[in-house]
């Protein structure tokens, strides 16, 4: 849990500093679904365009901040450091993991005012009960970025690797989130989505477990 915090506490104070993960985020967001709203040309209060253009967008931006954190992770030698030191591996992605689920999240707050704003939705509770499925997808993606970006930030030539390796991998969750968000944002009650929540929480425990188990083999140089 030492490590774990001193890594977790490093991130984020370098985060406050430049802000460049949170705002490369919260651009690209912006950008995706101002081009989603006027190429779609979407009916107002749209539950299910207005559910697509969100987890779109929080799929390519979560692309582009992992890759941006994990890569300057590597060019500075920052990663080598970590790996010399006594912290256990597990707790090293643990933290990397839990930074990249942070930057995310602020993320999908201003998303999801974006959202609301262009696709013309009531802002009530329809919009609260979004939060457990906006957060259950922002930890299984985190978690499969995490370990995805390492491979990636060691291959020299490997910048459309990330999108290649995580897009069909999430599918499944991206199905089960978009289906549940539709239906949070259609008004239906939990049990209308609950078997959607289901299957995100799977995926989000594969990638996880995965995510722990195999990143020390990613990230050893052996």
């Amino acid at each position: 849990m030492s490590s774990f915090a001193t890594i977790l506490h490093k991130d984020l104070r370098l985060e406050l500093r430049g802000g460049q993960s949170t705002i490369t985020l919260n651009i690209l967001s912006l950008l995706i679904l101002t081009v989603l709203t006027f190429a779609l040309d979407a009916p107002s209060r749209s539950s299910l365009l207005a559910a697509g253009a969100l987890w779109v967008a929080m799929i390519f931006a979560g692309l582009a901040g992992a890759t941006q954190a994990m890569v300057s992770e590597w060019e500075n030698e920052c990663i080598r450091c970590l790996l010399l030191s006594p912290a256990d591996r597990g707790a090293i992605y643990a933290a990397k993991l839990v930074a990249s689920f942070i930057f995310m999240t602020v993320a999908q707050i201003t998303s999801l005012f974006l959202m609301v704003f262009f696709f013309d939705l009531n802002f009530d509770m329809r919009i609260v009960r979004l939060a457990p499925v906006l957060m259950m997808g922002a930890m299984g993606f985190a978690s499969l970025t995490t370990l995805l970006a390492a491979i990636q930030a060691q291959i020299k030539t490997g910048e459309l690797l990330l999108p290649l390796l995580t897009v069909p991998v999430f599918i499944p969750a991206l199905i089960s989130g978009v289906k549940a968000t539709q239906a949070a944002l259609a008004g239906l009650p939990f049990a209308g989505f609950a078997q959607w929540l289901k299957i995100l929480g799977a995926c989000d425990l594969l990638f996880l477990a995965g995510g722990y188990l195999l990143f020390e083999q990613v990230v050893s140089e052996d």
